[in-house]
């Protein structure tokens, strides 16, 4: 009986894994596309961006924390100061999501630098670490973005 299952089952899964990659590469391609039409500042510009949205997103998380902390003492009006906290969270959490895709392209920065900078938005405070290694990496290792092509279109 397993004899007789195996063989089917290898040819579905191999159809759905062909399938799976058939849509990997589509999605890539559109990643792909949408990264190179994203160079729309200067370096600096985008470095200024990005270091806000890392901000941002760590106020965030200090919000939600301290929204946390005044509810475990159960303090007055504590259910509006976590939905508001919590509001604020995602949406400087959103903010810095796209101040990564917006700028990522604009200091070059490649899929792991990109990847990592959105894995970092994830757990409290780490969008500061990164920054401040992204900034040392900076000023270690300079590198010349040219100004995107179209600045006047």
């Amino acid at each position: 009986m397993k004899k007789l299952i195996e063989p089917i089952l290898s040819e579905q899964t191999q159809g759905i894994l062909g399938e799976m990659k058939k849509l990997l590469v589509t999605i890539g391609g559109y990643i792909l596309w949408a990264y190179n039409k994203t160079h729309w500042f200067t370096d600096k510009e985008a470095w200024w961006i990005y270091r806000l949205g890392a901000i941002l997103e760590a106020t965030g998380w200090t919000l939600l924390i301290s929204a946390i902390i005044y509810r475990s003492f159960d303090l007055p009006q504590y259910e509006s100061v976590i939905s508001v906290a919590g509001r604020l969270h995602g949406m400087f959490f959103i903010a810095y999501f796209f101040a990564v895709v917006a700028t990522a392209r604009s200091m070059q920065w490649g899929i792991w630098r990109f990847s990592i900078a959105i894995l970092v938005g994830i757990p409290p405070f780490t969008s500061l670490i990164f920054e401040q290694v992204m900034s040392w990496h900076r000023k270690k290792q300079p590198v010349y973005v040219s100004p995107p092509n179209n600045v006047n279109e």
